[in-house]
């Protein structure tokens, strides 16, 4: 009698193992899936974020080189153009 309730023991403590293998297995596997879907998503926004700081920079070069242009003093070439004008005048007359 002793040997069948081992044996039924056995049985009881094999399934019980196999089911809790059986969800560890499963666990480590949904864990890997969810690192490897961190490890893509950063490795994207990584990406992501050096395209957009490249763009942003770009950006900001171009307008600070707008506004350099527009701030440089015309006067200098009114003044030539205008000398140059007064002249030309001045030689008509005489």
């Amino acid at each position: 009698m002793d040997s069948h309730k081992a044996s039924r023991n056995e049985a009881i403590l094999t399934s019980v193992a196999e089911s809790i293998g059986s969800t560890l297995g499963t666990i480590a596997a949904k864990a890997g899936a969810v690192q490897k879907a961190f490890t893509d998503r950063v490795t994207e926004a990584k990406l992501e974020v050096r395209r957009v700081a490249k763009r942003d920079t770009s950006a900001a070069k171009r307008t600070t080189a707008k506004v350099k242009k527009r701030a440089r003093p015309r006067t200098k070439t009114v003044q030539k153009r205008t000398v140059a004008m007064g002249s030309r005048r001045a030689k008509r007359k005489s």
